[in-house]
């Protein structure tokens, strides 16, 4: 939006359209967590005890330091592996808040001990954090930077999202206090992406507003305005009211330095309501100061009165600033209606406190340099203790490497004389051995030559049964072949008249379709067996794309009959180097195979490419696909898989068994695709040097 004024006031305006509803959302979770505590025991109870403990931190710290401590204790009883460190952690926070910065450096510098000892890297970086925001708020910028970047380079390295975004605001803050606004603006766009990942409203409203006060700092207007509206709309999403009145007030006093005086009326008074109602001891200073300017910016004098002296009668001291912005605007109200003596006095009441808080500044800074002082003198007593350990444990270890040395020389003294007995105990017992293996090894030599002896016999005999089983198979397939072709013969003739009624003609066709399953069975046998027994492929040359587009021309009337579609995709040009007729015989297995198994209007594919400079063929079909225990036995002979054929067609469980032996005397390799009702596809893929040549 090119005006962000406009801008602003359509926020203003979509701010004030809503009710007000809820109420303040840290008492609820709060008095909802303590009825919770009586229940739980163990490391729940552990967990409970630190979350209310984080809950008390901004109201009220001796509440924060009491859980905490009972989380410690418990924690302590249980032993816990991990996380013994938050309690401490937030024991700090909560002395800081109490500003006993003594108490607070004690607590952190224990909590990064206890993390780790324990091996807590997730804790390690929260305690460096909190380390690193106590020395920002001492104003110690140089410690509070190192602690930070040890936290932040803790949760990158463990890749903790809600870690770094900790991390990352607090770094904000800091560049943001040095007017390092690139830096600052950088760090809090970080936070705000993940904890947009990590997809909670609360952090991610935390976020857009910390992403919006650096904009602020950067006069960007238009960016803060922008951040500000969306975490205005997850404030209202969630019913968090405490963060829309801060909103608004922030947008109030920016309407102070633009001098809209009826926009920064409504807000104002939008915000105090929200304010008075929840409570919150926090913001009511802040809301009663704006109503009282905002009164005055419109010449309301006796009303503005009564909320500045609300400010100046119930605020507490820490808020000095807002006391003295009262007694300030007090002296322009008794001006602008005659009272010189009452203006005189509001102002004096003005120089005193702007004097006050100057004083209250000194002091703060003189506190920081106390405060560093103590620290650098705890730091100098850990680097003395530090460094007579060192030299306690160089003595330990020169003593203990001394014990160790005098071990391992008597230890390898008697691992000598014990190895020099032990040589010639073996000795004596190889010898012994030896002997006694030399007869073993006689007597195995005899077993083994008549166990020979009898496997070259048994050899000869399973050799006869073989040449007996295979005589008797041809004798049989050409015996049984002969009248299973007369019947088929016969029953193709008694089909072709024309007196036969609908009964005879049905057997007639069950008849020559078993006829033909028997005939086909027959072939097939005979096939498996004449190709274990003898048949090497032929190879030569020939056009692979003319072969296909043949055999499927042939499958054409069969698919037909089905209302299935055939499809092909020749991918490849000239000659290729395999035996034709095995390729046709792989093919028609294939092929016949794909539309046997396949419902009507379905497709089948058939194509022939070039893969890695190897040919492959593929066969795709729509079928019912292949259940995982078919995988293990589809080539194998006579299996029976759980597809059936879905127009009563038979199946004996040998084309894929033939396929297999096919393709692999032409040293090729057949690989199965398949899902359960989503087809299957047969990838067959030969070597290089059957690629179509160079010629």
């Amino acid at each position: 939006m090119r005006n962000p004024l406009l801008y602003l006031s359509f926020l203003a305006v979509s701010l004030l359209a809503l009710p007000l509803v809820g109420s303040a959302q840290n008492r609820a979770r709060i008095d909802s967590l303590r009825k919770l505590l009586p229940s739980t025991k163990g490391s729940e109870r552990f967990d409970l005890l630190n979350t209310l403990g984080f809950e008390y931190r901004l109201s009220k710290p001796d509440s924060t330091i009491y859980y905490c401590e009972e989380a410690y204790k418990l924690g302590q009883q249980l032993n816990l592996p991990s996380e013994l460190s938050k309690p401490l952690s937030f024991i700090g926070l909560a002395n800081a808040y109490k500003g006993d910065y003594k108490k607070s450096f004690e607590y952190h510098s224990e909590a990064i001990e206890v993390a780790a000892e324990q091996r807590d890297s997730i804790q390690l970086g929260f305690a460096y954090n909190n380390f690193g925001r106590l020395f920002f708020d001492q104003g110690d910028l140089p410690r509070a930077y190192v602690n930070l970047l040890k936290s932040a380079d803790i949760f990158e390295r463990i890749n903790h999202p809600e870690g770094q975004a900790y991390v990352y605001r607090s770094l904000a803050n800091l560049y943001k206090s040095q007017h390092d606004y690139r830096q600052a603006l950088n760090s809090a766009k970080r936070a705000y992406e993940i904890r947009k990942q990590l997809g909670n409203p609360r952090s991610l409203l935390s976020a857009l507003m910390e992403l919006g006060s650096v904009y602020s700092e950067m006069k960007d207007s238009v960016q803060a305005i922008r951040n500000l509206r969306q975490a205005d709309s997850i404030a209202v999403r969630i019913d968090d009211i405490i963060s829309r009145a801060e909103i608004q007030l922030l947008w109030a006093e920016f309407l102070l330095t633009q001098n809209d005086t009826a926009l920064v009326y409504r807000m104002a008074l939008q915000a105090y309501h929200t304010v008075q109602q929840t409570k919150n001891q926090r913001l009511l200073p802040r809301a009663a100061l704006i109503m009282g300017i905002s009164h005055f910016a419109i010449n309301d004098f006796g009303v503005a009165r009564v909320y500045l002296n609300q400010v100046i009668e119930n605020t507490e001291d820490r808020y000095l600033d807002l006391k003295r912005d009262a007694y300030l605007y007090l002296s322009k109200i008794s001006e602008r209606e005659g009272r010189r003596n009452e203006a005189t006095a509001a102002f004096n009441q003005y120089l005193v406190l702007k004097e006050s808080l100057q004083n209250v500044e000194l002091a703060r800074q003189i506190e920081q340099l106390r405060f560093q002082l103590e620290i650098e003198k705890i730091e100098r007593e850990n680097e003395s203790l530090k460094s007579n350990q060192e030299q306690n444990d160089a003595i330990i270890l020169q003593q203990q490497l001394q014990n160790v040395i005098l071990i391992v020389v008597v230890v390898f003294i008697s691992l000598l004389f014990f190895l020099q007995w032990r040589n010639t105990l073996r000795r004596k017992e190889a010898n012994v051995s030896l002997a006694l293996q030399n007869a073993e090894i006689q007597r195995q030599r005899k077993e083994i030559t008549e166990k020979n002896q009898k496997l070259e016999k048994r050899n000869h005999e399973l050799s006869d049964i073989n040449n007996e089983k295979d005589t008797l198979m041809n004798i049989v397939a050409h015996d049984l072949k002969s009248p299973l072709n007369r019947i088929k013969g016969l029953s193709d003739l008694i089909l072709l008249e024309d007196k036969l009624n609908a009964n005879q003609e049905k057997y007639l066709l069950l008849l020559r379709d078993s006829t033909k399953a028997g005939l086909d069975l027959i072939n097939d046998l005979l096939e498996v067996n004449s190709l274990e027994v003898n048949r090497e492929p032929s190879f030569s040359y020939f056009n692979l794309g003319t072969t296909i587009l043949d055999r499927v021309h042939a499958y054409q009337h069969y698919a037909s009959s089905k209302s299935i579609t055939l499809h092909t995709d020749i991918a490849i040009d000239g000659l290729v180097f395999l035996d034709q007729t095995y390729i046709i015989r792989i093919l028609d297995n294939l092929i016949s195979n794909a539309i046997k198994f396949s419902f009507s209007e379905k497709n089948v594919w058939v194509s022939a490419l070039i893969v890695n400079e190897r040919l492959t063929i593929q066969v795709r079909d729509e079928g019912p696909g292949f259940q995982p225990e078919d995988m293990k036995q589809v080539f194998q002979k006579f299996k029976k898989l759980s597809a059936r054929p879905t127009s009563g067609e038979s199946s004996n469980g040998l084309g894929l068994a033939i396929v297999k032996i096919l393709v692999e005397r032409l040293q090729g390799k057949i690989e199965l695709s398949s899902e359960p009702r989503q087809g299957a596809v047969f990838t067959i893929t030969f070597p290089e040097k059957n690629t179509i040549p160079g010629i």
